[in-house]
């Protein structure tokens, strides 16, 4: 099966079924992004060094994320919400500049894992 799609496109479209499902077969990734087994490995290994996702026997499932981290990113996230509901630019710059932080530490825990 040969696969005419982007490895960039293939790896949204397995990250989007994980954020659907805890679990994803090879299966169920081949299906969605018509590559070949060998394509899906390779996908598989790169996604799990990038640490966005961990490889299972038959599939991957979804990073474990560090709690500290998750929470301060959702409470950043949620006041720059609030901040653009009251249209302070300012504040909203500070919070997305806080949850970017949180997530580059994100992702630099699960690059060592």
């Amino acid at each position: 099966m040969a696969t005419s799609l982007l490895p960039s496109v293939r790896h949204q479209r397995i990250l989007e079924l994980l954020a659907q499902r805890e679990f994803v077969t090879i299966t169920d990734i081949r299906e969605a992004t018509g590559a070949s087994l060998a394509t899906t490995q390779r996908d598989l290994a790169s996604l799990a060094r990038s640490g966005a996702l961990t490889r299972l026997h038959g599939g991957a499932t979804r990073p474990p994320a560090p709690r500290g981290e998750t929470r301060l990113l959702a409470a950043c996230l949620a006041r720059g919400r609030h901040a653009l509901d009251r249209h302070d630019i300012t504040a909203v710059e500070d919070a997305l500049h806080q949850a970017l932080a949180a997530c580059e530490r994100l992702r630099r825990t699960s690059a060592r894992r």
